[in-house]
């Protein structure tokens, strides 16, 4: 079984194509979540970034997003064996398709990062912006934040979209 440990937490990644790495993360560390009530992690995986959001925000809901059925599977599985889970949810939706009825505080992603193919593999599915474009997914987040809400993902560099900060690590 192919599991990777942190201090209070572990996740099992067997069956996902994408696996924990680098930028996931530093995203979990970097982003500042401790004063949200609501969190949203878009395209979440196996959960890694929403059990860090939850370990590290002892109070906020947080919600993760995940159009890959086996990666959101065990992402569940992986929220359910923290001390984190009856805060964490996980959703197997794309963010197209995703309605809340409330706004979030903050809203991260791990986004996809190389341009179109046409492979219909899982991994590049995740790796690439066949089903998320960049376009879209601030469009999304945009319209799902709070007043005050901000959005973090880790491109490097930070702006304003529609009178909101967004922060690209």
């Amino acid at each position: 079984m192919s599991v990777f440990k942190f201090k209070k937490f572990s996740i099992i990644q067997e069956k996902s194509a994408m696996k924990v790495g680098t930028d996931g993360v530093l995203l979990g560390c970097w982003v500042s979540c401790e004063k949200a009530n609501n969190i949203l992690d878009i395209g979440c995986g196996t959960g890694l970034i929403t059990l860090m959001l939850g370990q590290r925000n002892l109070t906020g809901n947080v919600t993760g997003i995940e159009i890959d059925k086996i990666a959101s599977q065990e992402a569940q599985l992986n929220i359910s064996n923290s001390d984190w889970k009856e805060r964490i949810e996980i959703k197997h939706i794309s963010l197209q398709h995703f309605t809340a009825q409330l706004k979030f505080d903050l809203i991260v992603s791990n986004p996809p990062f190389f341009p179109q193919n046409k492979s219909q593999k899982s991994r590049d599915i995740a790796r690439h912006t066949n089903s998320l474009s960049f376009e879209e997914l601030i469009d999304n987040a945009a319209n799902l934040l709070s007043e005050k809400g901000v959005f973090s993902e880790k491109s490097g560099f930070r702006t304003r979209y529609q009178g909101r900060l967004v922060n690209f690590l």
